[in-house]
């Protein structure tokens, strides 16, 4: 592969409309999407009322992409946030964290402890992150999903229709939407859990090594590297053919397009909180070129 990024589904901001050129991960929000090229400058697209694709310079080793901000993962551990911030949702703290994610109007950091740190807003207590060591975390709209370093998922925030509730097992891997959750089981299965009126907690059988959720659908990797997308409607499940064809290096099982701290660059971010249900699963640009350079 050539470490590009392939986009598809709502196009109202220009969010699919990756540049050109290499990169080594990919993240979706709302209307704006950002990549971390090879050399660890971030670049993004879609968007910018909120000055949220206006990446500072400098080399980071991970982003993610919110609501209508975006945040990054510097070399030295340290993690800058731009664009919207009417919730404090881009101030982040002070110190070393080892991942970020970033929700629609909070975001959440996971320190070289294993501690989950979270800040912006807290209206259905999404920032309130339990106690305990974690290896990964990830946010949805009104709720965040961490993951134990025993395998277990714990969720906290809005649990309206129970995508709060995780499952007991271990799973090596998890990812928010708004009012769902899935995770990815250490067998390579899906399970998901929450608002299942549209079949976006009804995930292809099989086994897999990678799962996103978006807004009110879900994108997998499978063994054989293609892509697989479920609910809402073709213009975010019709992956492209170049992603159904079985020529894609899979991740290995765990990396999930989580946040892990064992982890020293952010693998394969698929859509995370796209409100447009936009679909990136980019994991089609993953490690691929460093694995074959």
């Amino acid at each position: 592969m050539t470490g590009e990024a392939e986009c598809w589904g709502w196009n109202r901001a220009g969010q699919t409309d990756a540049p050109a050129g290499r990169f080594s991960a990919v993240s979706a929000g709302t209307y704006h999407s950002c990549g971390l090229r090879e050399t660890g400058a971030v670049e993004c697209w879609g968007a910018n009322d909120q000055s949220q694709v206006d990446a500072p310079p400098g080399r980071f080793s991970a982003v993610s992409s919110g609501g209508y901000h975006s945040c990054g993962l510097r070399e030295t551990g340290a993690i800058e946030c731009w664009g919207g911030n009417y919730n404090g949702q881009a101030d982040a703290p002070m110190g070393r964290f080892s991942a970020v994610s970033a929700g629609m109007d909070h975001s959440c950091g996971l320190r070289e402890t294993g501690a989950i740190e979270c800040w912006g807003d807290n209206g259905w207590g999404q920032a309130d992150a339990p106690d305990g060591v974690f290896s990964a975390v990830r946010l949805g709209v009104w709720h965040s999903c961490g993951l134990r370093e025993g395998g277990a998922v714990e969720c906290w925030g809005a649990n309206s229709y129970g995508q709060a509730d995780a499952p007991a097992g271990r799973f090596s891997a998890v990812s928010a939407g708004i009012n769902h959750t899935c995770g990815l089981r250490e067998s390579g299965e899906i399970e998901c859990w929450g608002y299942t009126f549209d079949g976006q907690t009804q995930p292809p059988p099989g086994r897999h090594t990678a799962i996103s959720v978006g807004n009110y659908h879900a994108c997998a990797l499978s063994e054989d590297g293609t892509a697989a997308c479920w609910m809402i409607d073709n213009r975010v499940t019709n992956v492209p053919a170049s992603l159904r064809q079985p020529t894609l290096t899979a991740p290995a099982t765990g990396s999930g397009g989580l946040l892990n701290r064992s982890a020293s660059i952010q693998r394969a971010s698929l859509a995370a909180l796209a409100a447009a249900t936009l679909s990136l699963l980019a994991l089609a640009l993953l490690q691929q070129s460093r694995r074959r350079s």
